[in-house]
């Protein structure tokens, strides 16, 4: 069951961020096994889990199911099904990100690889907290790591707003 977000709380992408925050370091085990507590939490272990890691902060620090909890109960796998969901509840953006959003990024021209949260953002760049993510590949590096991207790669971002959230519930 997911909690309601009560007044006085944090934005539910701010309390995604201090989860995220809490797991910096955390690595995959075996490297390159795609073997994670987040993968084991979600049911998909050893599977690619950007999308997983930003689904468990999401879950656990702000109580809040993405995808509305119709793919899978803890979230969703994978970019483009979080993007496909962003966009159908109206949580969508191209612009302005704040601390907290969900950033999308694209490597290749065409489906959104990756995702992060966003805890920064400002010349031209915008810093992230990743799962899967390392110095060595920016999809499947194995790391939660800080990240510091140029805008030109973003997709676009997702900020939750209130029925979204009620939509999770």
């Amino acid at each position: 069951m997911v909690a309601a977000l009560t007044p006085g709380t944090l934005e539910p992408g701010l309390a995604a961020l201090a989860e995220a925050r809490r797991h910096l370091g955390y690595h995959e085990s075996p490297p390159g096994s795609n073997r994670t507590m987040f993968g084991r939490w979600f049911g998909l272990d050893g599977e690619p889990w950007c999308a997983i890691f930003v689904s468990y902060c999401f879950a656990v620090g702000a109580g809040v199911i993405l995808g509305g909890g119709r793919s899978f109960t803890h979230g969703v796998a994978s970019v483009p099904q979080l993007e496909a969901w962003l966009r159908e509840t109206r949580c969508w953006r191209t612009r302005a990100p704040a601390r907290g959003d969900i950033v999308l990024f694209d490597w290749d021209g065409g489906a959104p690889d990756h995702v992060g949260i966003v805890e920064r953002v400002g010349g031209g760049r915008v810093g992230t907290i990743e799962g899967n993510t390392g110095v060595a590949s920016n999809t499947d590096g194995g790391a939660v790591m800080r990240r510091s991207r140029p805008t030109k790669a973003v997709v676009g971002y997702g900020r939750l707003h209130r029925a979204a959230i009620s939509a999770t519930l």
